[in-house]
């Protein structure tokens, strides 16, 4: 198994380059305000983008790109690391793709912009390139929403607006892609119910498109797992996790058991608070975290052309 290399880290300072490009940032700002303001405007959006979504399976498949591809972890509000990878990278002939991996929503003061400029880019990007991918993860779910922030959110900045279709919408939305070899997903790959092996739909991937559509929670034990579980390098298979009843961290053994059934090379995914990244079980697990709402640095993870990683860390700043 090819093992992956220490990804290599250049600093940067989100709000230098977004004063340099001022006027994008002021144009995307006022479209996203404008969007919230007028509820018309605003379940359009929603009602497009969900109708992209039901088109979409849970999986979305292999995806082979020949040239950069950027990973976006957890943003949890944060707008200004979204739209600084979003005007860095959509228009950039050098990026195949931008994976979103998850939790736009939630804890951060930003959640509702985050969000509707994801989806407005996403929108417009489906009539051309289709370089966005958009998943889920597990604050994508009224489970959290109504717990941190994002439905209270919500209330204030587009009062009256029903909430429900925020949930129909983040039903949709799909689980998870392997890019290059790599499995993309927000939180990790999922235990057997009735065994401490790894779940059938992670040794034939196209057996998560059978997961029930719509599942608002998700109610589904696999896709449950899919948004909730942690690696963690001391244990071999599967452990009860912290975060719950259902939840669980996988090991050296799952991990290795998950590739060498896919013939894949590692997993890519967020969930996990880190100071921009970390790498684990020897290169063949990365976790991405780009939110500064934890005040460490926001990650955004690059693989280039040559399918070496590097890191942008967004160093937390208060300008």
């Amino acid at each position: 198994m090819e093992e992956v290399l220490t990804p290599e880290v250049e600093e940067v300072k989100a709000s230098v380059f977004l004063k340099e490009h001022e006027e994008e940032q002021q144009r995307a700002l006022d479209a996203v305000k404008e969007i919230i303001s007028n509820q018309e405007l605003l379940h359009k959006l929603l009602e497009e983008s969900t109708s992209v979504f039901e088109s979409q399976p849970n999986y979305l498949g292999s995806i082979e790109a020949e040239k950069k591809v950027a990973f976006v972890g957890d943003t949890h509000g944060a707008f200004d690391v979204t739209l600084y990878t979003l005007l860095k990278f959509l228009h950039d002939d050098s990026v195949d793709k931008i994976v979103f991996l998850g939790d736009y929503v939630d804890r951060g003061e930003m959640s509702l912009e985050n969000l509707v400029l994801i989806l407005r880019e996403m929108l417009e990007d489906q009539k051309s390139k289709k370089k966005i991918v958009v998943l889920r993860g597990n604050h994508e779910s009224p489970v959290t929403n109504y717990g941190y922030g994002f439905f209270k959110e919500l209330s204030h900045k587009a009062e009256g607006f029903p909430y429900e279709e925020f949930k129909r919408l983040f039903s949709y939305m799909p689980y998870a892609a392997s890019v290059n070899g790599y499995f993309c997903v927000h939180g990790g790959i999922a235990k057997d119910e009735n065994s401490d092996s790894i779940a059938p739909q992670m040794r034939d991937l196209t057996q998560i498109n059978q997961l029930p559509r719509g599942d608002e929670d998700p109610s589904d034990p696999i896709a449950m797992q899919l948004l909730w579980n942690d690696p963690r390098e001391c244990i071999d298979d599967f452990i009860p996790n912290v975060r719950g009843e259902g939840t669980f961290y996988f090991g050296k053994k799952a991990v290795d058991d998950f590739l060498n059934s896919n013939n894949l090379k590692g997993i890519i995914r967020a969930h996990e608070v880190k100071d921009a990244f970390s790498v684990e079980m020897d290169g063949k697990v990365i976790t991405v975290f780009s939110s500064r709402y934890h005040q460490m640095s926001a990650g955004v993870l690059i693989m280039d052309e040559n399918k070496r990683f590097h890191v942008l860390k967004i160093l937390g700043e208060t300008s």
